[in-house]
């Protein structure tokens, strides 16, 4: 195992493309280096030592977060028992739905029941109808066209896949180039970094021992502080009154889209009435029209008959009134309207009430087959493949031959065409990638400078504050100065590192 010394960025960018061993010896050379920094004279006083090292002499508080205890850890028998439990219960469950369904078929009404399907099995893969037809009538024309078409498959895929691995090879060569131009360009990003860091650990050295000078000289800076409180304060202000109007905004945005919804809800509900109300007026007037004797255009029936005279009456009024849900009540109340014998009425009547309530119909003989649960075959073939098949059976027609040439070598140019775009795209893309990932890594800089710097701080302010209390508390000059060098010390050879 590899121990991890650091997690800084630059670090991470060095070692990306670094094989274990050598981000073995690498972390070795870290360690003798940080071993090195921090060898002191072991003959120092503990007084010495106390000031070498800027040690407190008040008890310094452990973090909480040692004091954290783990959660014990849950039985991992648990979780097998508790899912083993349940999907014995779903399977319990589904099987106490299927007694109910079971249950409720035998209590339903004939106009509640769901019809049967016809199985209609679509054969769309031409190998797959070549075998069928050869199935079903083998011939000596029909074993040959399904040999050949699966050869010209085989080949059309080994094709296919000749020109898939021919793109991909190109692609990873031309993404090597890119990753070698991206690691050339990086250099710069890391040098750039690695720069910023000793700067920062230069402008450190120098405001703090300015700071010592001034402080063992007695000079008092209280007032910088009290600005930068200032400062923050303020910007806290301004953040307070940032979200008070984003949350305002927000809930006005809500309570405007909220009318806005429930606005729209009854603008709907009254086109719906209206609309309803316009069709039972269309209603009253194919009624009168009828009763009058005018002529109707002929009309397709459900079944695809066409219907003339009183049938096409009867259809129209029969899909107006289903249109708006007509009530039982109200069908009477149309259809009694009607000029028609007391007899037909109630059978109209009678027909309507069980297509109303009918939640089911059988399904077009041309599109489903018959409702009946039987299984039937039919092709739909769309594949190079359906030409070539359609000029094995009937080899002295040219124009089989002539369409099946043209639409598999436009396929073929097609295919090809696309695989050399995706290729081209594919490489591009990781180009854009790159530049993309270039471009991170150069705003990544200030990022990466600004943890160090806030590091560097979080480590060094600490001292610099025990400095002041030992400073306020009596010490000497000499002393202080002994702690004064040891803290400049340790922001030139302190975490976090900066390494080349």
């Amino acid at each position: 195992m590899i121990q991890k010394i650091n997690q800084d960025l630059e670090s991470s960018r060095q070692q990306k493309n670094m094989t274990n061993t050598q981000k073995r010896n690498n972390y070795f050379v870290k360690e003798g280096v940080i071993v090195n920094s921090y060898v002191k004279d072991p003959n120092l006083s503990l007084d010495e030592t106390y000031d070498s090292l800027v040690i407190s002499k008040n008890k310094i508080e452990l973090p909480y977060k040692l004091k954290e205890k783990d959660k014990p850890a849950m039985n991992p028998l648990l979780p097998i028992c508790g899912i083993t439990i349940g999907i014995m219960g779903l399977l319990g469950g589904f099987t106490g739905m299927m007694k109910k369904f079971s249950k409720g078929k035998l209590e339903s009404s004939k106009e509640y029941l769901l019809p049967g399907i016809t199985r209609n099995h679509c054969i769309n893969d031409e190998i797959h109808q070549s075998i069928f037809s050869m199935i079903q009538s083998p011939n000596r024309k029909t074993i040959l066209a399904s040999m050949g078409v699966i050869t010209l498959g085989a080949m059309a895929f080994m094709g296919k896949i000749f020109i898939d691995g021919f793109k991909e090879i190109w692609v990873k060569q031309q993404e090597a180039d890119i990753q070698k131009n991206l690691q050339e360009n990086l250099i710069a990003v890391e040098t750039q970094s690695f720069s910023g860091k000793l700067q920062i650990i230069r402008s450190m050295l120098s405001s703090k021992a300015k700071i010592f000078t001034d402080e063992l000289t007695f000079k008092s800076f209280k007032n910088s502080q009290s600005s930068a409180r200032n400062q923050q304060e303020k910007g806290k202000n301004s953040i307070d009154k940032n979200m008070f109007i984003f949350g305002t905004f927000t809930l006005a945005s809500i309570l405007g889209l909220g009318y806005l919804t429930s606005h729209n809800i009854r603008k709907s509900d009254e086109f719906i009435k209206k609309g309803i109300k316009n069709t039972k007026t269309g209603i009253d007037l194919v009624i009168e029209e009828f009763n009058s004797g005018k002529p109707i255009n002929k009309l397709e029936g459900h079944n695809g008959e066409v219907l003339s005279g009183k049938d096409a009456y009867k259809l129209l009024i029969e899909n107006m009134l289903e249109s708006i849900y007509a009530k039982p009540e109200d069908i009477e109340t149309y259809i009694s309207k009607l000029n028609l014998p007391k007899k037909e009425k109630d059978e109209f009547i009678r027909h309507l009430k069980e297509t109303m309530n009918q939640a089911t119909e059988k399904v077009n003989p041309m599109m489903g087959g018959s409702g009946r649960n039987k299984i039937t075959y039919f092709s739909h073939v769309n594949d190079y493949l359906s030409f070539f098949y359609d000029w094995l059976m009937n080899p002295k027609n040219p124009q089989f031959k002539n369409l099946f040439f043209g639409i598999a070598g436009i396929s073929a140019l097609a295919y090809g065409g696309k695989a050399a775009a995706e290729a081209i795209k594919e490489v591009q893309v990781k180009k854009y990638s790159a530049d993309i990932e270039l471009n991170l890594q150069k705003r990544l800089v200030a990022t990466e400078l600004r943890n160090f710097k806030a590091k560097k701080d979080s480590a060094i302010e600490p001292l610099y504050k025990e400095f002041e209390i030992q400073k306020q508390q009596g010490k000497s000059p000499e002393e202080l100065k002994v702690m004064a060098d040891n803290i400049l010390f340790e922001i030139k050879n302190g975490p976090p590192f900066v390494y080349s």
